[in-house]
């Protein structure tokens, strides 16, 4: 038979430690995954010509900047589309089907919701 004395320490030890777990566990992910609930940037992604739609097939390559290093995002094969990327610092890469233009911009969703990504191909 445990005494109330004993019981009553191993309570308390119990309680601390269960306290300290909780709040530990808590934190942790929040740090590990720093920024993973900040939302969606909207960015349209449009390739012109004569000030207009190129309305010609052309492929991009959304690069993410990320210490120095490009990472890739996504590749898409049209001139217009409308896509969602966390925030942060990207480069868009252009190039017409056949080759003859490639064009690059970079552009920046740290702070804005959306952003329009126009790339004049001539």
């Amino acid at each position: 038979m445990i005494s109330k004395k004993l019981s009553k320490g191993l309570a308390v030890i119990s309680f601390v430690f269960l306290s300290l777990m909780s709040a530990q566990s808590n934190s942790a992910p929040i740090n590990a995954v720093a920024g993973a609930d900040a939302p969606l940037s909207k960015v349209l992604l449009m390739a012109t010509v004569n000030n207009g739609p190129a309305m010609r097939p052309v492929t991009w390559t959304v690069y993410r900047l990320d210490n120095g290093k490009s990472v890739w995002e996504r590749s898409l094969s049209r001139h217009s589309a409308s896509i969602e990327l966390s925030p942060g610092v990207y480069r868009a890469d252009v190039t017409f089907s056949d080759g003859s233009v490639s064009r690059s911009r970079t552009f920046d969703l740290r702070t804005v919701s959306s952003s329009n990504v126009i790339v004049a191909m001539d």
